[in-house]
């Protein structure tokens, strides 16, 4: 493959990475990112997004893009002699301690891969064999201890995107599962029409909004599942336009069922997305959420009663809404941003690379 697009990717916007290796000096700490995909919100938000944050930060940080092969990632690596590398996640094919080509590395991972059969083993060896592993939440955590002493917990930042949010006293009743996929957690597809059958009962006008419906035949499975309210689907969306469409929505639901392994690993996920949206949130105490959330910024709980209640309640009431979704975003600035997250993967690289 050509590797003018590739380097061009790696910079972010491509100046440095062009320019080797005349600008990158030793002066500055390095360090390469290597991201499990282009254009995937984890890859984006934990690698690319936080290679900038330390650039602002004093570090010389490099992504290298995922279509590199082999023998041209061992070439750039070898030419640009970083001090380390962090792994994220290993979906990768070339992301593993087999292929860390005697560099020391960090391993981060914000999502329970461990639990897919084809990722496990090497997931568990480049956990084994990391200075640290960065966790996106503290289910991630208690996984990695089994295999490596120093771990530390990240919560993914996010940008705050730019426009204005209309305030909550002029939208709709519009309840979003902003799930990527819905069909594909069963459980948690149960849980959101358990909970909401009452409320559609005392509130015809409410609407469900779902994502990540791309065929007819998906949104006429989710029809049935969701047959006593009115439903919207929109398909998969770019992240921008993703974030744009949470503007008008009341509540954000984001339910995690305990019984299901894989939801389990999820930490703020969609959650971000209704934060910068000004949307308040309606969350299962799972993962980190109790941790973030005061009863003043959102309703964390497993109980359906308690969620078709405050759903009900919140939908009536457009004050308490705005104010707990101000709430929120206050703290979504100071513990779910970039500069945050940026920040502390900063400490973790000085003291462990």
């Amino acid at each position: 493959m050509r590797l003018g697009p590739a380097l061009r990717w790696m910079g972010h916007r491509g100046r440095e990475a062009l320019l080797l290796p005349a600008l990158l000096r030793r002066a500055r700490p390095k360090v390469v990112f290597l991201p499990s995909a282009s254009g995937s919100g984890a890859s984006d938000l934990r690698a690319v997004k936080i290679a900038a944050g330390l650039r602002a930060r004093g570090w010389n940080a490099q992504c290298l893009a995922p279509q590199l092969e082999l023998g041209q990632r061992e070439r750039w690596l070898r030419q640009f002699r970083p001090d380390g590398i962090v792994f994220q996640q290993c979906r990768h094919p070339l992301n593993g301690a087999e292929h860390a080509f005697g560099l020391p590395y960090l391993l981060d991972i914000d999502d329970a891969d461990f639990l897919d059969p084809q990722l496990r083993a090497r997931l568990e060896a480049t956990a084994r064999g990391a200075r640290g592993v960065i966790a996106g939440s503290r289910h991630i955590r208690d996984w990695a201890r089994g295999f490596n002493p120093v771990v530390r917990v990240v919560w993914t930042g996010s940008p705050i995107s730019p426009g204005p949010r209309p305030p909550q006293a002029v939208r709709a009743p519009i309840v979003a599962w902003a799930q990527s996929e819905p069909l594909g957690y069963p459980d948690e597809l149960a849980f959101v029409a358990e909970v909401l059958r009452p409320v559609a009962e005392q509130n015809r006008n409410v609407v469900l909004r779902l994502y990540g419906v791309n065929d007819a035949a998906a949104r006429a499975a989710l029809a049935r599942h969701f047959d006593f309210l009115r439903l919207e689907t929109l398909p998969t969306l770019p992240y921008r336009r993703f974030l744009v469409s949470l503007r008008d929505i009341a509540l954000g639901l984001s339910p995690i069922v305990p019984s299901a392994p894989f939801s389990r690993g999820k930490s703020f996920g969609k959650i971000l997305g209704y934060l910068d949206a000004h949307v308040p949130v309606i969350c299962a105490d799972q993962a980190d959420h109790a941790l973030f959330f005061t009863p003043q910024s959102g309703v964390v709980s497993d109980a359906p009663a308690v969620w078709t209640a405050e759903i009900g309640a919140l939908l009536g009431d457009p004050d308490r809404r705005a104010a707990m979704a101000a709430a929120a975003f206050a703290d979504f600035g100071r513990r779910l941003s970039l500069d945050e997250a940026a920040r502390r993967v900063d400490g973790i690289l000085r003291a462990l690379l």
